[in-house]
Order: structure tokens, then sequence, then C-alpha cells
């Protein structure tokens, strides 16, 4: 009598133990899975918010010849909000111009396009002169990007702007030879006096980064 209560006692004993353990793993599954749901799901969110830079040999492909591009404009749009579509509808309805947009890329800040997106205008697609400066010996050889943005009563570019433009200007400039000193401020070229981009536009960090580039594709060709 002894030993079958004392196996009667043991077998109890692992069946708490066994039970004991089940509920601390169905526990552990309980708590596992709301954990690992939420983090999927905060890794999307810092993906989605991470600017996935394009293609810029199919954003910038052509269909028609090229015109002979020698400089760089860069520009802010001095409004908060904005996109290519909503400057190409003040430029054309309001301003009476032919071919509408005045740039040939415009660079959203998150307002009415993506955070740091690159939208291609027209002008671009079509090779038209720019009617981005009042220079028009200017316009016709020269690339107009305007950020969207007051970065003269306002801040400074978002941080997807700023690399969505540092790979525009560096792509553009690298692929029709255009050097350091022909990328300009819109306030750099001899016309009616403006700010433009803004005395918040960081333009001597754009310079930097554009150099250390080179200096990096430079290095690689050497080796």
């Amino acid at each position: 009598m002894y030993f079958l209560n004392k196996n009667i006692n043991k077998h109890e004993g692992i069946i708490r133990c066994l039970s004991l353990t089940m509920i601390v793993i169905a526990s552990g599954l309980f708590i596992s899975i709301p954990f690992f749901k939420s983090a999927k799901v905060e890794k999307l969110n810092r993906h989605e918010s991470t600017l996935c830079m394009p293609n810029l040999d199919q954003l910038c492909r052509l269909d028609v010849k090229e015109r002979p591009w020698e400089y760089i404009v860069i520009h802010h749009s001095a409004t908060a909000k904005g996109n290519a579509a909503r400057f190409d509808y003040y430029h054309k309805k309001m301003k009476g111009w032919e071919y509408g947009l005045a740039y040939h890329f415009v660079v959203g800040n998150g307002s009415f396009s993506g955070d740091g997106e690159i939208e291609v205008g027209n002008r671009w697609k079509q090779q038209i002169h720019g009617a981005h400066t009042a220079n028009m010996n200017c316009n016709r050889v020269a690339i107009g990007i305007c950020l969207v943005g007051d970065f003269e009563n306002g801040g400074a570019p978002t941080e997807n702007q700023f690399e969505s433009v540092v790979s525009l200007v560096q792509y553009l400039s690298r692929k029709y030879n255009i050097p350091s000193s022909n990328i300009l401020e819109h306030k750099d070229i001899h016309q009616k006096a403006t700010a433009c981009p803004g005395k918040n536009f960081p333009f001597a960090e754009l310079k930097t980064r554009l150099l250390q580039i080179a200096s990096k594709s430079s290095n690689h060709k050497e080796l």
C-alpha cells in the first residue's frame, strides 16, 4: 500500500509538473505573439519613414535629344507646402508660362508629395529650357532644381530632401560633366535680387558632400 501511494503521489507530482510546464509555455506564447507583432510593425514603420532613393537612371531617362546642360541652379519654393503639380498650375495659369512648371525637378518635403521625393517636370522630359531665373541665357543651359519649403523665413530642408538633392545633383553633374563651380544657388545668378534658396539652405554642406563623393569615386577607380 505504501508503495502504491508512493507511486500515485509520484505520478501526481509528475502530472502537476507537466501541467505547470504547459501553463508556462502557453503563457510564454501569449506574451511573445504580441511582442513580435509589435516589433514587426515598428520595423515596418521605420522602413516606411526611411527615404528610398529612386533609380536616377530610370527617373531621368529621356526619349528625346538631350540639351547641352552646363549649370545646375538650386531653388526653394518659398512656400511651406507644395509639389510639382501645384507649381505647374500656378506657373501656367497665374504666370501664363506656356510650358508651365519653371523647374526641371522638384524635391518634396512631405506636404503634397513624399518627404525627399524627386518629381520630374515636363521641361526635363521634353528637354525644354527652364524658366527658373530671370536670366534667359542661364535658363537655356541650366537645370533648375526646386526644394519645397521656405529656407529664408522658415527652417532648413528636411534630412530626406537634402539627401535627395545631393544624390540628384551628383548624378546630373557627373552625367553632363558639370563642374562644382557651375553648381549655383539662385541668388548667384546675375539678375534681379533674390535670397533664393534662402539663408538656411546648407549650400556649403552640399558642395562638401559632392566633393566627398567625387573623391571616393576617384579612389575606387584608382584601385
